[in-house]
């Protein structure tokens, strides 16, 4: 199923917004300089230019992991600068301590189970070095989008998304398993029990999803001025966050922690 995705990638101007959003992130909770850090999921670097860039200009060193060796394989093709390694986020095959940052944008959100989410952050705090930051995004629980999609049975449409390959991205459909998550308040405890502190929170791409993929596609080949108008309808809708609403139309909530300890 990767692969008739990365042979055919769809949703370049939604891909665009969603870059846009989470370079914003990490603007503003990472330093300006690292030494190395980690990114825990590759796809949106195999399909457009992801966060690569960004990382690039912050650190010496990017290593990225992916559980899909064809995922990684394009992400290194087209980011040749990024350490692009297939590895579990569960059993990472680094030295502990190894990376003053990690990024980890809805990887852990993938499996079955909450256990395999604490899992990760355990392996995740592991490899950080003191004083170390992770940024977490996980699906929001309470999207009723995403809820919908999680009461679904899922084996069934992760078969249908395979089969239907590009068409499935049209409608707003992720091409992965919406698996198990955490809402706020477990997220942080989840992450205290990994043993890292957890200091600001955020949510994330609050435009309607089904609704703004399918008017993303239609725009794909329209003028530049077009696209840029429409984006910038899409990044208004992320002052949402700052609202009560914000919690029930944000795909992602997002999440700043801490190793304890000096660098």
């Amino acid at each position: 199923m990767a692969r008739v995705w990365l042979e055919r990638p769809a949703g370049g101007l939604w891909r665009r917004h969603s870059d846009v959003v989470n370079r914003s992130l990490l603007e503003d909770w990472l330093p300006p300089r690292l030494d190395a850090v980690l990114k825990t999921d590759l796809f949106d670097e195999a399909v457009s230019e992801g966060l690569a860039p960004l990382l690039a200009a912050r650190a010496e060193r990017v290593v990225g992991i992916d559980l899909v060796p064809a995922i990684a394989a394009a992400a290194r093709a087209r980011h040749p600068g990024i350490e692009s390694i297939v590895a579990d986020v569960r059993q990472l095959p680094f030295d502990g301590e190894t990376f003053d940052a990690v990024v980890s944008n809805s990887t852990l959100d993938h499996f079955d189970d909450e256990d395999d989410i604490g899992a990760g952050l355990a392996e995740l705090a592991r490899v950080l070095r003191p004083g170390g930051r992770l940024v977490l995004t996980l699906d929001n629980p309470a999207n009723p989008v995403l809820a919908l999609g999680k009461a679904l049975p899922r084996k069934a449409l992760h078969r249908l998304w395979g089969a239907a390959g590009r068409t499935t991205s049209r409608i707003g459909l992720k091409p992965y398993y919406i698996g198990a998550t955490l809402g706020r308040a477990a997220m942080r405890e989840t992450v205290r029990a990994a043993g890292l502190d957890p200091v600001d929170e955020r949510t994330l791409v609050h435009a309607p999803r089904v609704l703004a993929v399918v008017v993303a596609a239609a725009l794909e080949r329209r003028s530049s001025s077009v696209q840029a108008r429409f984006l910038r309808v899409l990044g208004a809708f992320e002052r949402l966050g700052a609202t009560p609403a914000g919690r029930v139309t944000a795909h992602f909530n997002a999440l700043l922690a801490v190793k304890p300890g000096r660098p």
